[in-house]
């Protein structure tokens, strides 16, 4: 389904990533964790095009997204991406930020993204909340009907860049907990997170990156049950607490 190949990415002098390769497969479920400043959002970011690799590939359902090209507009329509501040719009309600891309995008007419909307706030319990705005809602629920605006877009994949780290602890499981349906509704997900006991019972496999290369990838039993790669015991020594 994905594809990276020899990724790297600079910021001037500075190599944040310096040769990343991973094949995801369709229904994967993959926890990308590590120490801050590794690398994690920024190969997140470059698996969409938000940050434009330094060198590499990214071969996204057979088609080479970094080339220039490439209509990145088609692709994002089948790769969401969820932020950790929301990104909604102020200025207009639950549903109007919901419903804003299926109908601009002429994907849905706008019954039809009113309709799914509706299934989709009350699927997240956000229902009664449809004509607020978002400076009305709380921190989760506001990255609750930002998980809604890009599952209404039905993607292939979804990215999510620390989804809990802006909200205030009493507000994390309830996010954790929608990702984890989503996760049961086989959508293929990469997930950057710190929360190690979600990483357990969402994840399917692990990415330990460490300065910018990756570490360690296998399953979650075998990230948790490592005992060879130190770096990683370490890490999850400290995080797991």
């Amino acid at each position: 389904m994905l594809e990276i190949k020899k990724l790297k990415k600079s910021f001037g002098k500075t190599n944040v990533l310096k040769g990343i390769d991973y094949h995801i497969e369709k229904g994967d479920r993959i926890a990308i964790i590590g120490p801050s400043g590794c690398g994690k959002s920024t190969l997140l970011r470059c698996i969409n095009m938000i940050e434009k690799p330094t060198s590499g590939k990214i071969i996204f359902n057979k088609k080479d997204i970094t080339d220039h090209k490439t209509n990145l507009l088609e692709i994002r329509k089948n790769m969401g991406m969820v932020f950790q501040q929301f990104n909604l719009f102020p200025h207009l309600t639950v549903k109007e930020n919901i419903m804003l891309a299926p109908v601009k995008l002429k994907i849905q007419t706008k019954e039809q993204a009113e309709n799914e909307t509706e299934k989709l706030l009350s699927k997240i319990g956000l229902l009664d909340k449809k004509d607020n705005y978002p400076n009305e809602l709380s921190g989760g629920q506001k990255q609750r009907v930002a998980i809604a605006r890009t599952l209404i877009m039905n993607p292939e994949i979804i990215l999510f860049d620390e989804p809990t780290s802006a909200l205030d602890p009493e507000m994390v499981g309830e996010v954790l907990e929608l990702i984890k349906e989503i996760a049961n509704d086989g959508i293929t997900m990469v997930i950057v997170s710190h929360e190690m006991n979600f990483v357990k019972s969402c994840a399917n496999k692990v990415i330990f990156l460490d300065e910018g290369k990756i570490s360690f990838s296998g399953t979650v039993e075998e990230a948790f049950n490592n005992n060879e790669n130190q770096r990683l015991k370490d890490f999850l020594e400290k995080t797991s607490k």
